[in-house]
């Protein structure tokens, strides 16, 4: 049987973990899986249409010089939806 505690960090006091492991041990869990997240980082879709179609412009000049833009498959997702939004 699997089963999810979610507990803000703020939360995280040691009576709390010392409760969680008395409990743990009541039901005999045999392993338990700890994950947490995190703020996520600014991304592309902040970025503003037209700041986008400057970056856009500048990459395409840098390749017609011979120079190459790579992408992540995230970042060309985003950038797609980005450039959908331009009208």
């Amino acid at each position: 049987m699997e089963q999810s505690i979610k507990i803000r960090t703020d939360e995280l006091k040691p009576s709390l973990v010392e409760g969680l492991k008395k409990y743990f041990q009541s039901i005999n869990a045999k392993e338990i899986t700890i994950s947490f997240s995190t703020p996520k980082k600014k991304s592309l879709r902040e970025e503003t249409p037209e700041e986008v179609k400057m970056k856009i412009e500048k990459s395409i000049k840098s390749m017609e010089k011979g120079n190459f833009v790579s992408f992540t498959g995230e970042e060309f997702q985003q950038l797609s939806k980005v450039l959908t939004a331009i009208k």
